[in-house]
C-alpha cells in the first residue's frame, strides 16, 4: 500500500464546509511504496508524532502551520533512507511541505490506499 502526497489549494468560502473547493496543486505518488516504507520504518518509535499519525489506509490533512515540525520529522526519517529512491521521493515529499509552509492556503494531504 502506498502513500501518495497531495498539494492542495483550499479556498473556503465563507465557514460552511459545503462552501469549501479544492485545487491539486502537485502530487508525490506512491506507485512503489517506497514513502509508505519509510513510514513504516520510524512510526510508533516515540520520534516522529507527526508522522506517526499518517495511516497507510486512511488520509491526513497537514496545514502550513504544521510544516515545521512535519519537516523536522522528516530529517529524522532521512536517517532512516535506504536508497536512492526513496531519498529521491523524500526529497519531493521535502519540497512539496516547503511550498505549504510559504502559503496559508495550501494543504498537505496524504492519501493512502
Amino acid at each position: 500500500m502506498g502513500v501518495d502526497v497531495e498539494l492542495v489549494r483550499v479556498e473556503q468560502l465563507g465557514t460552511s464546509p459545503r462552501r469549501r473547493r479544492e485545487h491539486e496543486v502537485a502530487v508525490v505518488g506512491d506507485p512503489l511504496f517506497r514513502f509508505a516504507a519509510l513510514l513504516e520504518r520510524s512510526q510508533h518509535a516515540g520520534r516522529t508524532p507527526m508522522l506517526d499519525r499518517i495511516d497507510p489506509y486512511g488520509s491526513l490533512e497537514l496545514t502550513p502551520a504544521e510544516m515545521n515540525q512535519f519537516l523536522g520529522e522528516l530529517d529524522v526519517l532521512a536517517a532512516l533512507v535506504e536508497d536512492i529512491g526513496e531519498r529521491q521521493v523524500l526529497d519531493a515529499v521535502r519540497g512539496l511541505a516547503k511550498r505549504c509552509l510559504a502559503d496559508p492556503d495550501l494543504r498537505l494531504r496524504f492519501a493512502g490506499d
